[in-house]
């Protein structure tokens, strides 16, 4: 019997069992059986989890990633330019085309997260 509901009991199904008892003396051993079977099927514990493909996960926590690295460019001042990219952007600091001081330090770690 468990052979047949490994699936159920294990998975990520929610499963309903129901054990059928006899009140005859001559069930006795049958019913005794059945209930340490549903005693036992009642214990087990399993968390569902998604199923999600590895690489359509692997893609999805990338795109989570370079918005977050994207927001941290935001909010060190440095976005993207139109038609350009952040690196542009901080090529065009170094090289002094900004009117703000920038970090060196700031400029390499930058370069160093977009590549």
């Amino acid at each position: 019997m468990t052979w047949l509901l490994r699936e159920n009991l294990g998975g990520n199904s929610k499963t309903a069992m129901i054990a059928a008892l006899s009140p005859a003396d001559i069930n006795y051993d049958e019913t005794l059986s059945t209930l340490r079977y549903a005693d036992r099927a009642k214990q087990i514990m399993c968390t569902a989890v998604i199923n999600e493909d590895a690489n359509a996960k692997l893609i999805r926590e990338l795109r989570d990633e370079i918005a977050r690295l994207r927001e941290i460019l935001r909010a060190e001042g440095i976005a993207e330019m139109e038609g350009g990219t952040a690196a542009a952007a901080v090529a065009a600091a170094a090289a002094g085309g900004a009117s703000k001081k920038v970090d060196s330090k700031k400029v390499s770690q930058t370069q160093m997260l977009l590549n």
